[in-house]
């Protein structure tokens, strides 16, 4: 049918913005949020993530640690599962550092607008420039 609505199996990371770390740090942290995005997704929204074949996840941005953690007690609210990523503390970031939260994959048509509130995640570039006479 031309007029069926089709799903949009979208998966959403948000990004703890206030916490300092390197870029690979920053993509490790997102991977561990997208891992347990999938885990803890429902296996007929998994399927149809797949079956797009496009695998779309908008990476998000909290403030700071407590907006994450705010975020997703209004998630929980809402019956959304997810899973807040604590680094172990190992490498750049103290110990138990809210770092990132993994949403299950949910049809944006239909839970987009609750994400509304928040900015994409846009990393800030450092450029240095050099003038030679």
């Amino acid at each position: 049918m031309e007029n069926e609505i089709k799903i949009q199996p979208v998966m959403y990371i948000i990004m703890n913005k206030g916490v300092k770390m390197s870029t690979g740090k920053m993509i490790a942290q997102g991977s561990h949020a997208s891992c347990e995005a999938v885990r803890i997704s429902k296996p007929d929204m998994v399927k149809a993530w797949n079956e797009h074949g496009f695998y779309t996840k908008l990476v998000l941005e909290a403030r700071d640690s407590e907006h994450l953690k705010t975020f997703q007690k209004y998630l929980e609210y809402r019956n959304i599962k997810s899973a807040l990523i604590i680094d172990e503390g190992r490498t750049e970031i103290p110990k138990h550092t809210p770092t990132a939260l993994g949403v299950e994959i949910i049809d944006k048509n239909e839970f987009g607008p609750i994400f509304k509130g928040l900015n994409l995640f846009k990393d800030k570039i450092k450029v240095t420039l050099e003038f030679v006479r």
